[in-house]
């Protein structure tokens, strides 16, 4: 059965990125209306200077407290990547992404499948939807294979250790060490499953 999930999100590492949300649908159009409906208000904001919306499954909205000089610069002076990378303190880059997640060739298992999300390149962070062992096995070990030897191994370990944790009481976790940032989101189960998630 197929899913579709809409992560909203805050491009790289800019403030927000720990705030990175995921919402899943039955339905492609139901993604559409959910972003629809969120981009609506967007479109009020003033400080709203772009959307781009040319492809549905990849909602790119950019937000500034500097509107005024947006609009006095752009186009008529430069282009809109160029004044966002000239003014990248006063911008606000946000993505709503829709994933397409199909488990049909999975078996009705008791444990649950994750979306994984690379904040830092605002894009999924694997190929796969792992399962609860799967993922803690490869956050693991990326975690040993990209740890400094600069970096506090007792940090990292408390980091881990958290997001493990979460992994298996909550429906998100969330890693940041080092150059090592990424969300995961429990894939809910369908409404006939055994272990249905409401």
């Amino acid at each position: 059965m197929k899913q579709y999930a809409v992560i909203h999100a805050v491009a790289g590492l800019f403030e927000g990125y720990s705030d990175t949300t995921c919402e899943f649908f039955p339905k492609r159009a139901f993604a559409d209306k959910h972003i629809k409906q969120i981009l609506s208000g967007y479109r009020k904001d003033k400080m709203c200077v772009e959307i781009d919306d040319s492809d549905p499954m990849n909602v790119i909205v950019t937000m500034t407290r500097q509107y005024m000089d947006y609009h006095a610069c752009v186009p008529h002076d430069m282009e809109h990547d160029d004044w966002v990378a000239d003014n990248g303190d006063d911008v606000s880059v946000e993505v709503f992404r829709i994933i397409e997640v199909d488990l049909s060739n999975r078996s009705d298992s008791t444990e649950s499948c994750w979306l994984t999300w690379d904040q830092q390149n605002t894009s999924p962070a694997w190929d796969y939807f792992p399962l609860c062992m799967s993922l803690v096995a490869r956050v693991s070990s990326d975690v040993m294979d990209n740890t400094g030897k600069y970096t506090c191994h007792e940090t990292n370990m408390y980091q881990l250790t958290d997001f493990i944790s979460s992994v298996y009481r909550l429906h998100h976790a969330f890693i940041d060490i080092d150059d090592y940032t990424m969300h995961a989101f429990r894939i809910p189960k369908p409404k006939n499953s055994d272990s249905y998630d409401e």
